[in-house]
């Protein structure tokens, strides 16, 4: 299993914390993000990817506590049993 944690605006809109979802091999951070979306009726995506299904400026995607950034973006490979971590782009000032 995977467990997805969501955080700030999206856990707001989804009005959930987190979701476990069934892992299978060869997963990436991109066919997660694509399952969970099937798995919630709420769009969400949109707070976290651009139209070109990148990854907004200030988009953060953890995956076992490290930025896909510092991995292979979204296709880094996830395995059974990780956590996955999504933050929207903050706002404010």
């Amino acid at each position: 299993m995977l467990k997805i944690q969501f955080f700030s605006l999206i856990r707001m809109l989804l009005k959930r914390d987190a979701i476990e979802l069934s892992w299978t091999e060869g997963d990436t951070v991109q066919s997660v993000l694509d399952k969970t979306q099937t798995q919630i009726a709420t769009p969400f995506l949109h707070k976290l990817l651009d139209e070109n299904g990148e990854p907004h400026a200030g988009t953060i995607i953890l995956v076992n506590r490290k930025n896909i950034l510092h991995l292979q973006g979204l296709q880094t490979s996830v395995e059974d049993g990780d956590v996955l971590a999504f933050f929207p782009p903050g706002a404010g000032g």
